[in-house]
């Protein structure tokens, strides 16, 4: 897939918190200031109690036992054409903690058949910009772009040389702008907005320019907190990821800790609001403490389907 469009330039509230270096801090939700990941002690502090229980080898294996979970969405809107179509969602690499990562998900991925892929953002596992993690990520690229048209997005672990570098290798970036798929004279949009967590980059209304309000869309944001926003705008779907489904859950999946601004059952899986589909994936990998308990990690596959 070539529209002839050039990657937008670095949107400037992100190269702001790029280039100031000041500590990672966010600010959101009914929480304010207190959320986990702005208390910098924590995450080592949980990987110490899980090696001082003898449970971090366990820990570390759970975190890429990659479960393949398969989704049917039903649109009202659908095109004919694109009825039966395949989508496949990756995102959470935090990759440079899990070299073996790459090689994992080509594995799973080469077998599978699908008509486009969806990068969904957080290459690297801390909040620096990583060399290994940009490598390791071109590693996976690479491949996939072979397979099928790619479409990213960034997310709050992302850094604009990520997207550079997936521009470089043939990744479609939408970076608050969207692309139209065509089929048989008809037409299928995805809007891409950039991080609304951290970075506060998205721009919805940027991302939707030139959309036909009646056409079906589908809205590919890392963070599910844009949920109520993409509601309004009347998006058929919304596909997220960024809360790693809890990453450290009660026994059954329940989550603790949720990094996300949104109510539970939008935390992970299938969800809807007002007339919204949305699927927020648990991720490929864990980031904060390099450990996953009660909540495998996930690639998930698409198929689009005409509600009926």
């Amino acid at each position: 897939m070539d529209d002839g469009n050039k990657m937008k330039p670095i949107h400037p509230n992100r190269y702001k918190v790029e280039h100031e270096g000041r500590p990672h801090r966010v600010k959101r939700g009914g929480l304010g200031f207190f959320h986990w990941e702005n208390f910098d002690f924590l995450n080592p502090t949980v990987e110490f109690l899980v090696k001082a229980a003898g449970l971090f080898p366990r820990g570390y294996r759970n975190a890429t036992n990659i479960q393949l979970e398969q989704v049917r969405l039903e649109l009202p809107r659908l095109p004919r054409a694109f009825d039966g179509f395949r989508l496949l969602w990756i995102s959470d690499l935090h990759i440079e903690r899990y070299d073996h990562l790459p090689r994992k998900i080509l594995d799973i991925v080469g077998p599978l058949q699908y008509d486009l892929c969806v990068f969904g953002g957080d290459s690297c596992f801390g909040h620096q910009f990583s060399d290994k993690a940009c490598l390791l990520t071109e590693r996976i690229a690479v491949e996939l772009v072979k397979k099928s048209p790619v479409l990213g997005i960034l997310g709050n672990h992302d850094f604009y040389p990520i997207a550079q570098m997936l521009d470089s290798v043939g990744v479609r970036m939408l970076l608050n702008e969207n692309v139209a798929l065509e089929r048989g004279g008809q037409k299928l949009w995805f809007a891409g907005v950039e991080d609304c967590h951290y970075f506060c980059a998205d721009d919805l209304n940027e991302a939707m320019q030139g959309i036909p309000g009646s056409d079906c869309k589908i809205l590919l944001s890392h963070s599910p907190e844009i949920y109520e926003q993409a509601a309004g705008e009347d998006f058929d779907v919304c596909l997220s990821g960024h809360t790693h489904g809890g990453q450290i859950c009660l026994p059954g999946g329940v989550s603790l800790i949720s990094s996300a601004s949104v109510p539970r059952p939008l935390r992970k899986g299938l969800w809807r609001h007002k007339n919204m589909l949305g699927y927020t994936c648990r991720g490929a990998a864990a980031s904060g403490a390099a450990v996953r308990f009660n909540c495998r990690p996930e690639i998930t596959i698409f198929t689009l389907s005409r509600a009926k």
